[in-house]
């Protein structure tokens, strides 16, 4: 059965969470992390294409006030990371699972990335994550107003502290033990700003994949998760049972030429 439950902590903004049992012998946990939506930027993501998985699963609302935080701070006060590192970890004490995987695509992408090797999580799937999270949010983008409330005033130096979150965390965390997979696409807007340049943070990762995908039917940004949702899920049902597939480079979809998809 799944709930809906808030995670009440005094006077420090409450965290809005989903979860679900698993209905069988399940000794894993998935975290769902969300990605920015239309019009409302705080529903739930991937909350029906997860019925036939045999997981515990945490759902994790970014709302605060009404508005996204990329799930870390407000006016500058990272009191939200505290209580989402909190939740997971509490969560993760009570079912005492064996394994545990973390999802999310664009900005959940970028937080499952974060949280994910912040906790050292066994699997981490991100898709189209963003790297420089203060830019993405700070004057004339479409979501000034998120960075509004998340820095209180947008500067330099609150866009550059934002944008050094993720990329410091991928790269200074002793703990490299998790199996990370990345799903990217060259026909995103954000590919070479955002996955290009920070491709390298990852090699000294033993277990990072790469999954870049190419097709007539993939045009943008918002399309590379939905591409990719059959192996996303095939990850995840692997995860169930204990195996974390090494894939390394690969590259799908019918817009490589020969050369390009000889990885």
């Amino acid at each position: 059965m799944m709930e809906d439950l808030i995670f009440n902590r005094g006077n420090k903004l409450p965290i809005h969470y989903r979860f679900k049992k698993s209905a069988g012998d399940g000794d894993h946990l998935l975290i769902v992390m969300s990605g920015f939506n239309i019009p409302d930027p705080t529903i739930y993501d991937c909350s029906n294409v997860l019925t036939h998985c045999d997981s515990h699963i945490l759902w994790i609302k970014d709302d605060f006030n009404g508005l996204p935080a990329y799930y870390l701070c407000n006016n500058m006060s990272f009191d939200i990371e505290s209580g989402v590192s909190l939740l997971i970890s509490g969560v993760i004490d009570y079912l005492k699972c064996g394994r545990v995987s973390i999802v999310g695509g664009s900005k959940g992408g970028s937080m499952a990335l974060y949280y994910g090797i912040k906790h050292n999580l066994n699997n981490i799937i991100t898709a189209v994550p963003q790297f420089n999270i203060g830019s993405y949010v700070a004057h004339g983008s479409y979501w000034e107003h998120v960075g509004k409330q998340m820095m209180g005033t947008i500067t330099e130096t609150n866009i550059a502290h934002l944008n050094a979150k993720l990329p410091y965390m991928v790269e200074q965390t002793k703990q490299k033990n998790s199996h990370i997979y990345l799903f990217t696409s060259p026909v995103d807007e954000q590919y070479l700003s955002e996955i290009v340049p920070h491709l390298p943070l990852f090699s000294h990762y033993e277990h990072f994949n790469l999954i870049e995908s190419k097709s007539r039917l993939l045009t943008q940004h918002n399309q590379v998760m939905g591409f990719n949702l059959k192996l996303i899920l095939a990850l995840i049902y692997q995860f169930e049972n204990g195996i974390s597939p090494a894939w390394g480079h690969v590259r799908n979809g019918n817009g490589w030429d020969n050369k390009e998809a000889g990885v």
